[in-house]
């Protein structure tokens, strides 16, 4: 999922790898040829990898309330070859 903050559009992925669920926020802007990082890691279940994913973007964002967060949920993605792995609900 994209979510477009000021000036940068922020990538948010929560997939599925090697029995993981990775979650990423990766900053693009405009003004940067390479993209800014800001969360890379792996967690065991996707609930945990969402609520990670949250806790960067409050660290990120601290003047945003929490009802205008972004529903981490939709970017949860399990691969076609991740079948052993349930989706989040």
């Amino acid at each position: 999922m994209v979510v477009s903050k000021g000036d940068s559009a922020f990538e948010v992925s929560i997939r599925a790898v090697d029995g993981e669920w990775e979650g990423k926020i990766v900053e693009h802007q405009i003004s940067r040829v390479v993209p800014t990082v800001h969360l890379c890691h792996n967690w065991t279940s996707s609930a945990a990898a969402v609520a990670g994913v949250r806790r960067r973007w409050q660290r990120l964002f601290p003047e945003d309330l929490d009802e205008d967060m972004p529903d981490f949920q939709e970017a949860c993605v399990a691969l076609p070859d991740d079948d052993a792995l349930p989706m989040p609900l």
